[in-house]
């Protein structure tokens, strides 16, 4: 309802933090869904989260903040698959990055932005 008040103003940005705690999957992909929709139609959606998956699953882009400092601005695969990153800014290691070093893999990045895609591939059919 918060978020239909304020698109009746028309917004060329709107600004979320933590759009999805507490949801279940099904409330969770439906509220994401409806915000990939408005990016379609040209509102940026700026969302402030501490949930990985979800950065990885729906970002293009992604800003970390560490001791009021910017120290990373890229792709989320970028992000998540950096020990420095991960480290200082106190973020979760992504369950796609652990597999990917289990596995041995030579370019984990590369694999953990292969798999996002591709689930962005399933989810736009």
């Amino acid at each position: 309802m918060t978020i239909a008040s304020i698109l009746v103003l028309d917004p060329e940005i709107i600004i979320l933090d933590e759009p999805t705690a507490g949801q279940d999957y099904r409330h969770y992909t439906e509220i994401m869904e409806f915000l990939l929709d408005i990016s379609r139609r040209g509102v940026t959606v700026l969302m402030v989260t501490h949930d990985m998956h979800l950065m990885l699953e729906y970002s293009t882009r992604a800003v970390v903040f560490a001791d009021g400092e910017k120290i990373a601005d890229d792709t989320p695969a970028n992000i998540l698959t950096s020990p420095q990153i991960i480290e200082r800014a106190s973020l979760k290691e992504t369950s796609l990055y652990t597999l990917a070093l289990r596995c041995g893999l030579a370019d984990p990045t590369g694999f953990v932005q292969r798999f996002i895609d591709h689930d962005r591939e399933v989810r736009e059919k």
